[in-house]
């Protein structure tokens, strides 16, 4: 699939702003995925939330409302091609999912941020929500994979992916970089079998046939 129809889909989405598009029936309530707004209140939980979760990122660095005002505002670009939701339950906004970093060669995207609320204790919400989010970029912008990395020491975002059908294809070493503000975790090469990385990433990736084993039952509807 081209870039220029990967693009041109998302960008149909940043057009339309802020309108709910995905919605999700689960345990008699609804999860509502919407384009990431710019509001004070989710640029506020953006940023929390980033804080809470620096040592699951790649890098760390000096996190403030302005910088997430700035983010926000390129991922809601149409120049942009990556894509944010905020994740909605009954309402209350709960989390974010998103995908990044288009591959024409291989027809694939990145799975690059998920965050939950960690006051939102509903249970399976992130599962349900990335089963439903992967189908619809599987089924409307024809994907022919999706790929991920996670730190080895995750183990319950492992689990929630492979719940949905990922599978562990690789596992790299990690080097830490010191940066002005923080630090950068860089893929790195081991120069002998004695030799280990400072921490270690899980290279995963899902297809279509992978993510349909395991959807199960989810009543969904787009709204697009």
């Amino acid at each position: 699939m081209s870039m220029s129809f990967y693009h041109s889909q998302i960008s149909k989405i940043k057009e339309r702003n802020s309108v709910d598009y995905i919605k999700i029936k689960h345990n008699d309530k609804f999860i509502t995925l919407k384009l990431v707004d710019e509001s004070e209140e989710t640029i506020h939980l953006l940023t929390e939330w980033r804080k809470l979760y620096r040592h699951m990122f790649a890098s760390n660095f000096r996190m403030d409302e302005e910088r997430t005002k700035k983010w926000i505002k390129q991922k809601r670009s149409t120049s942009d091609q990556s894509i944010l939701f905020m994740i909605y339950l009954d309402g209350k906004k709960v989390g974010n999912i998103g995908t990044d970093m288009f591959n024409e060669n291989e027809n694939s995207v990145e799975l690059d941020n998920m965050m939950k609320d960690p006051n939102c204790q509903e249970s399976g919400l992130m599962t349900i929500v990335e089963k439903v989010y992967l189908k619809w970029m599987f089924d409307n912008l024809k994907l022919s994979k999706i790929c991920g990395r996670l730190f080895t020491d995750n183990f319950r975002m492992l689990n929630a992916h492979l719940a949905c059908g990922w599978k562990i294809i690789d596992v790299s070493p990690l080097k830490k970089e010191l940066t002005d503000e923080g630090w950068i975790w860089k893929e790195t090469k081991l120069q002998s079998e004695d030799e280990f990385g400072e921490r270690y990433f899980h290279v995963i990736e899902l297809t279509r046939e992978d993510l349909m084993k395991k959807f199960g039952g989810i009543e969904y509807e787009i709204l697009f």
